[in-house]
């Protein structure tokens, strides 16, 4: 009741609601739900969630003194922006990379039976095939609610516009750049955070898939929310911000694990060459920080720092059987049966090969045998991850979706190269997004050669490269943006 209390105090407070022209768009707001709730339940019920998340969140930000018009302006913007997509995907039916059938479909499954377990007041899992916790976070949430899955597709459109909040704060977290030449302070303005944030709310690839019933939903937040405390405790360090830095990437490593690996090596090197703490209280703390990010993938099963899964792939069989046979096209009649190495690392993994036969692959050879060779084909597909798919390796028209990612990537790319640059010179709190892009594209490089799971998985490494491009736009001129302009102070 606290929570409600409050929530109602700060609406009640908030200046924002005096004004006569949003008292009137809350009336129309109220009959509009109250009128669509007699033709669809789960869209009101889902509108009305989402909304309950937004006063949460804009209390906590208000309870932490983060009060910038330009940040609240950007979640409604990102949250509309998501919200239309995901409303245009579930009524028009838009599918057309998987044919209606993926891994969604399995998580919804498992969700309605969780929530239909939690009604009868029984909260196990015994006999639920589940290989990590989405389902049953959303098969509570439809507990609360009622078990659509157009309610699961609105939570995420409440995590989209967290992760574009997270995008604000970290560009905002690497700090103001010196004034060039001409006077121009690029990096680190409200305006420049609001311009990355607005282009990650654009994102194709992550406007597709988290509009979906995927884990991705949750996995992008949680690195952004990881990457954003790695600056933090970078610059100043405090143990309670680490304890939620290690919950966090805890969480990572069980939604994704080479994904939450790639930000545990990352923290590491980054925070002992970074942090600016007195050197014999940089050795405690960063033995005792060592020992205890050793013990996260072993929560999960993988063994201390992941010996077990490291051992598994960094082997010429492992790393030949994912680069030319489990991510491969596959028709969409094809059962695909992982070894058990496979079922044992990647539990959810291709249960039926539809869900990943709509993507084309990357056509190269592993060559282990040869370490030169080896070496050039990795390069090669770091470079297709990267860029990628070219479009001479698109298959299909439907697959020519992915040009309106590539090129415009390909202009950014120019900015987000400088920035680096300008990161490794003398904007060094920044190295932890370069660095987390880097591991994280390399290790798909190393093993997935399918540009369907590539454009999904790659996401948090382009949004956290996106937050460099500040830094390289030093020396330009501010981009204006008409009727915004008093709201970008």
């Amino acid at each position: 009741m606290k929570i409600f209390n409050s929530i109602k105090n700060y609406i009640k407070c908030s200046q924002l609601i005096k004004k006569p022209i949003i008292k009137i768009g809350i009336v129309f707001f109220i009959i509009f739900l109250i009128g669509m709730f007699f033709l669809d339940k789960a869209l009101v019920i889902g509108i009305l969630f989402i909304t309950f998340l937004t006063a949460i969140t804009f209390l906590i930000l208000s309870k932490t003194r983060i009060r910038s018009k330009t940040l609240y302006l950007l979640f409604v913007i990102a949250l509309l922006i998501h919200l239309g997509t995901v409303l245009f995907i579930h009524y028009a039916n838009f599918q057309p990379f998987s044919g209606g059938y993926g891994d969604y479909v399995v998580y919804q499954k498992q969700a309605q039976e969780i929530a239909q377990r939690v009604h009868q007041e029984n909260f196990s899992l015994e006999g639920l095939s589940i290989g990590h916790y989405y389902p049953v976070i959303i098969g509570y949430i439809y507990a609360l609610t009622m078990p659509e899955m157009l309610i699961g597709q609105l939570f995420g459109v409440w995590l989209a516009a967290i992760s574009v909040l997270l995008v604000y704060l970290i560009v905002l977290e690497i700090g103001p750049s010196p004034p060039n030449e001409l006077g121009v302070r690029a990096s680190g303005s409200k305006k420049w955070a609001f311009l990355i944030g607005l282009i990650v709310a654009i994102y194709p690839s992550y406007l597709y898939f988290g509009s979906l019933l995927l884990k991705d939903t949750l996995v992008v937040p949680l690195v952004l929310g990881g990457l954003l405390l790695t600056l933090k405790l970078i610059k100043n360090f405090f143990w309670r911000n680490f304890l939620i830095f290690y919950i966090v990437l805890g969480a990572i490593i069980h939604f994704r694990f080479y994904v939450g690996y790639a930000l545990l090596f990352t923290f590491i090197p980054c925070w002992l060459l970074l942090c600016k703490l007195h050197l014999k209280k940089k050795f405690i703390y960063g033995l005792i920080i060592i020992i205890l990010l050793g013990f996260l993938p072993q929560f999960s099963g993988y063994g201390y720092y992941g010996i077990k899964v490291i051992k598994g792939y960094l082997n010429p069989k492992t790393i030949t059987y994912y680069r030319e046979k489990a991510y491969v096209s596959l028709p969409s009649t094809t059962k695909f049966s992982p070894g058990k190495l496979i079922s044992i690392l990647f539990p959810n993994l291709g249960r039926d090969g539809s869900s990943l036969g709509t993507s084309s692959s990357i056509k190269l050879k592993t060559e282990i045998d040869s370490p030169l060779n080896f070496l050039i084909n990795c390069s090669k597909s770091f470079i297709y991850v990267l860029l990628g798919p070219f479009p001479w390796q698109i298959q299909s028209y439907k697959q020519l979706f992915v040009l309106l990612e590539t090129i415009p990537w390909y202009f950014l790319l120019f900015f987000i190269i400088k920035g680096a640059f300008i990161t490794l010179k003398r904007k060094r709190v920044a190295l932890p997004l370069l660095v987390f892009s880097i591991i994280s594209l390399g290790v798909l490089a190393l093993f997935i050669t399918n540009f369907g799971i590539i454009t999904r998985i790659r996401i948090p490494s382009f949004i956290a490269l996106l937050c460099l491009m500040p830094l390289g736009l030093e020396g330009f001129k501010y981009i204006k943006i008409p009727l915004l302009g008093k709201f970008l102070k």
